[in-house]
């Protein structure tokens, strides 16, 4: 039978951890690639289209994004949360189970897609949107929405623990992406630029969701066949993480709209620049969270509180003494790496940059937050904490752009009212740790929970 287990105790230690060790540098290589290349393509973007023609850019994707905020899913968490429950009841579930909200990521993206696009020739066809504008929204939203279902894959390589090989992946289609991206720029500036994320995107989405599942069946087996009810909760966990995802993906989005909406596209750019260090900072750690989610996820399927305890202090220890590390580096740096970047007159944006950077470090204390409360069945936590940052961080944004005017003012006023924030809500996510893990069922009430089904048809518990 296909069903999860509790790991052995003893074993060798060393492969594990060199396992770990080759899982980690893999994602965080991919990681640190992505995000180094899209500072390149974003620095091309700004030296050859200029300040003002970047921001418009920005702007557009940051509409596109909130656009797709109300259509995505985001069904990944469902999938690593679900996924070992359902193997538990049976061979062929878990796989079937996968299967089945792939389909409907894939459909979701087509869907919000398609009425994106209608949406954007409407508001031109009615005066509401340049025609100007037009050439640059239609691609943005076309490459935001090609991009959706591409989580679900990375879900899948997560499941079969394949998170390595998932590192190598996306290190090929970063590089590529730069190349084709860069190349779109030269040779048709912004919209090429933009339209070349659409062929990038699609072409992710399409490797992801091919090798996951093909490493899915050949993991679990061949998908179950005949009709099955899917697992109980399943609804009212897909509506809080995709509320989560959708609050965490608007806290970026929603502050770059309402940076152009305040203070114009050049707030937009500076913003950008001075969050930059504190982006890299967390794509080097967020490694950590794609490791741990796969097994906080078992051990709450197995009910082992000590284990997901010790998981996440040690990410925290992990995770912070890099943090600390990074600001005292970047601090002497700061000014000519962003002026060798980006240009000269942005080195200004110095002290704005450290000071999001030790928020950033902040947050990377916390990683495991982001995977935490839907590993363990409560999804809600997370929505509640992102959805409070979110609104402060707005919140903030129209204070300082009405007591600090001007681009370079507002940057650095915004900058310390994150860490703040960031300082405050860390604290908060250390209180609740306890309580969350002490809400994890044990494993004998969760066994009793979710017995297999008798036949196909069979509704589960």
């Amino acid at each position: 039978m296909d069903v999860l287990k509790r790991p052995r105790s003893g074993g060798n230690t060393t492969g594990r951890w060199r396992r770990h060790l080759r899982t980690f540098g893999s994602l965080t290589v991919a990681g640190q690639v992505e995000a180094a290349l899209s500072f390149l393509t974003t620095a091309a973007l700004v030296r050859l289209a200029g300040g003002t023609e970047a921001g418009q850019v920005l702007f557009v994707q940051s509409v596109a994004s909130v656009w797709f905020l109300l259509w995505d899913p985001r069904l990944e968490d469902a999938l690593q949360r679900f996924v070992p429950l359902e193997r538990l009841r049976g061979p062929g579930r878990g796989t079937w189970f996968y299967y089945r909200l792939v389909r409907l990521d894939l459909l979701a993206g087509l869907l919000a897609t398609s009425v994106g696009v209608v949406a954007a020739l409407s508001a031109a066809a009615v005066g509401w949107v340049s025609t100007e504008l037009l050439w640059l929204l239609v691609p943005a939203v076309l490459g935001a929405g090609v991009v959706t279902p591409s989580g679900s894959g990375s879900a899948g390589f997560a499941l079969t623990d394949q998170l390595a090989r998932l590192g190598t992946i996306r290190l090929v289609l970063a590089v590529f992406g730069c190349l084709v991206t860069l190349t779109g720029l030269l040779v048709a500036g912004p919209v090429g630029y933009l339209a070349s994320t659409v062929v990038t995107g699609a072409v992710t989405t399409v490797v992801l969701t091919v090798g996951a599942c093909r490493r899915v069946r050949a993991a679990f087996g061949p998908p179950t066949r005949g009709p099955l009810a899917m697992p109980r909760g399943l609804v009212p966990f897909l509506v809080k993480t995709s509320a989560t995802g959708s609050v965490s993906a608007g806290s970026d989005s929603g502050l770059t709209l309402l940076a152009g909406l305040c203070g114009g596209p050049a707030l937009v750019t500076n913003l950008k620049v001075a969050t930059a260090m504190a982006r890299l900072l967390l794509s080097f750690v967020s490694p950590v969270a794609a490791q741990l989610y796969p097994r906080l996820a078992q051990a709450a399927a197995l009910g082992r509180r000590t284990a997901v305890m010790h998981d996440a202090l040690r990410s925290s220890a992990l995770t912070g003494a890099i943090g600390a590390v990074g600001v005292v580096v970047a601090a002497p740096l700061a000014g000519p790496l962003l002026g060798m970047v980006y240009g000269a007159e942005y080195a200004v944006l110095s002290t704005a940059a450290v000071v999001l950077l030790a928020g950033g470090a902040l947050r990377g204390s916390v990683i495991w937050g982001k995977v935490l409360p839907s590993a363990l069945g409560f999804p809600g936590v997370r929505l509640a904490f992102l959805t409070a940052e979110g609104i402060c961080q707005l919140g903030i944004l129209v204070a300082v752009s009405q007591f600090w005017p001007g681009p370079e003012r507002t940057a650095a006023a915004f900058a310390w009212g994150s860490l703040c924030l960031l300082a405050l809500s860390t604290a908060c996510w250390f209180l609740v740790l306890r309580v969350l893990v002490r809400a994890v069922p044990c494993a004998g009430a969760l066994t009793a929970a979710v017995p297999e089904p008798a036949g196909a048809g069979r509704t589960s518990p």
